[in-house]
């Protein structure tokens, strides 16, 4: 196995995120198809609590009051039958025009960062894992790293990526490069990381990069 090219206090981060409760936060994200979710399940198999983002927003998009205030900026075709928020239409909406992610976002983010800190909270009073993982791939452009007390960025090459979305989601190279043009650039993403794992397709040594960034920032207490 080649060594590890994890990069561990990237002088680049922001200074600004540190020491907010007893257990820490990580944020992860990385490209799209990058391998930030199998980052998230490894450091799920360590113990750590992960907070997926994406469900917590399909979660906040059930709340009726939610759904109203959707309907109300997005019109009736973006509720279902069933009265709940019909992702699938509001997604092509909004994916076509930023005014309109920028409105949605307005209604979901609020409350969608009111439950993560309840969640990191929640972690944080059991004390039973090693840290917190805030997997969002919209964690910077969101500013919800300011949840965290570090960020790490999963890095994969592009083609890499394509392959994985091309696999698991149908997706074309337009659709990617599309999708990708609503977040940030990636090089800025990885320079505002504290730390970054390398993801090149070998899934040891991702394992291997996120058991070095777990000894760093959640080391083992040593034996009494």
């Amino acid at each position: 196995m080649p060594e590890s090219t994890t990069t561990i206090g990237n002088p680049a981060a922001p200074a600004s995120r540190a020491g907010r409760g007893p257990i820490p936060v990580i944020g992860l994200i990385g490209g799209i198809g990058g391998g930030k979710s199998a980052a998230a399940s490894i450091l799920a198999g360590r113990g750590a609590e992960v907070v997926d983002a994406d469900a917590v927003g399909h979660e906040v998009l059930r709340r009726p009051e939610v759904a109203r205030r959707v309907a109300e900026r997005f019109g009736p075709g973006a509720i279902a039958a069933d009265g709940r928020v019909d992702r699938r239409a509001l997604g092509r909406v909004v994916f076509a025009d930023p005014a309109a992610r920028r409105d949605l976002e307005a209604i979901v983010h609020p409350p969608m960062f009111e439950e993560f800190e309840r969640r990191i909270a929640a972690a944080r009073s059991r004390g039973d894992a090693p840290l917190v993982v805030l997997d969002a791939a919209i964690l910077l452009e969101s500013g919800w790293d300011r949840a965290c007390d570090a960020v790490a960025f999963v890095d994969a090459p592009r083609e890499a990526r394509l392959d994985r979305v091309r696999r698991d989601r149908g997706w074309s190279d337009a659709e990617l490069t599309a999708r990708e043009a609503a977040q940030w650039p990636l090089e800025r993403k990885k320079a505002r990381a504290d730390h970054v794992l390398t993801n090149d397709g070998d899934p040891a040594r991702l394992e291997a990069e996120v058991d070095r960034l777990l000894m760093k920032l959640a080391p083992a207490e040593p034996a009494p």
